[in-house]
């Protein structure tokens, strides 16, 4: 199939968003309909030849800068007055395309030259964990517990720091309306684990224990 029919076909999806509300027609004109196939992939397009743009064109540039579909990861290695400059400065380029940030100092230091890494919870985290009245089977809930504290061996480099965020996710869990004991013996199997271990992957493990 040649790109132009392809572009052709492309301009027909995105140009004729037809909806109707209240006995009225309404053609979309900016943007892309939510649940159009192309949709995400034409907006992955657009963002990439943007971001170039956009850091291409800074004058402080990030260190690092890594986007997963709505989602990006940056590493900043100028002055805090520098990124509120660059981010400034991204959200003016577009009139519609906005960035929305966050960043912490405590999440991730650097401590005598070695970098330390804690949990980041976004403010608007509610922790609305499976409700333990719900009709879930046991081992769901044991799973839920266990996972949310291998998680936190994953992420938090020091074992105060694990300590710390094991307590607040305990809490959260019997506020849930889990047992404090059923939730605690999830958490003392996850910090059986070495951070080493917790971080290799599932199959990796399995390679390594059929080759011995």
């Amino acid at each position: 199939m040649p790109t132009s029919l392809i572009v052709d076909l492309a301009e027909l999806v995105l140009k004729n968003n037809n909806f109707e509300f209240n006995g009225n027609h309404f053609l979309q004109t900016l943007g892309t309909a939510i649940g159009t196939k192309i949709a995400p992939a034409y907006a992955n397009v657009f963002m990439d030849r943007l971001e170039r743009r956009l850091i291409l064109d800074a004058r402080v540039k990030p260190h690092l800068w890594l986007r997963y579909i709505d989602d990006i990861f940056m590493v900043w290695t100028g002055s805090e007055e520098e990124l509120t400059e660059f981010l400034n400065y991204i959200n003016e380029a577009h009139a519609t395309i906005k960035f929305t940030w966050s960043w912490s100092k405590e999440s991730v230091r650097n401590t005598n030259g070695k970098i330390e890494m804690d949990l980041y919870t976004k403010p608007t985290d509610k922790h609305q964990f499976l409700s333990y009245t719900s009709c879930h089977p046991r081992g769901c809930k044991q799973g839920i517990s266990y996972a949310q504290a291998l998680r936190l061996r994953c992420i938090c480099s020091t074992n105060a720091a694990f300590e710390r965020r094991a307590k607040e996710l305990s809490e959260y869990l019997v506020a849930r309306g889990y047992e404090k004991r059923f939730v605690g013996e999830q958490i003392r199997t996850a910090r059986s684990k070495t951070r080493e271990e917790a971080l290799t992957p599932a199959s990796q493990k399995t390679q390594r224990e059929f080759l011995w």
